[in-house]
């Protein structure tokens, strides 16, 4: 199983790297590769695992999406200095309801996997994310020094 989804990873790379240079889905697939291989899914858990995952992950980039949006606006109102009070207000309020919906997500996420995977996984998943997060942005900041 192991070497099968290896192999999918390696395929699915080279054929991001030749077709789009996009670093979002090659991201992405790295964070796959990690996942599946922190998790140690069973074929059966793999099949059921990962649809949950992808529709939240869905959800959450949605959410992040929603995120960037306050800060251009921060941004194209020459930062929080020339935001008017009304403004400020919306955007914390927004940014407030951005940080509820990611909870809830969250919280719907670890209900779901909880009818699919054992508690041990699900906190499994949960570090390995951390991990790899923290991975990233390592990574991203030893690029930044490079430059």
């Amino acid at each position: 199983m192991k070497n099968i989804l290896l192999l999918i990873f390696v395929a699915f790379n080279c054929s991001i790297s030749l077709g789009q240079n996009d670093s979002r889905e090659k991201v992405k697939a790295f964070k796959i590769a990690h996942l599946t291989e922190q998790l140690n899914l069973s074929s059966t858990e793999a099949q059921k695992f990962w649809p949950i995952y992808n529709d939240h992950e869905k959800i959450m980039e949605q959410l992040r999406r929603n995120e960037r949006a306050s800060i251009k606006i921060i941004r194209g109102s020459n930062g929080l200095n020339g935001l008017s009070e009304k403004k400020a207000e919306e955007l914390l309020n927004k940014h407030l309801t951005i940080g509820e919906k990611k909870f809830q997500e969250r919280r719907n996420l670890i209900q779901k996997l909880k009818q699919v995977l054992p508690n041990r996984k699900i906190l499994i998943l949960i570090k390995a994310e951390k991990d790899f997060n923290k991975r990233l942005l390592k990574q991203l900041r030893h690029r930044k020094k490079a430059q």
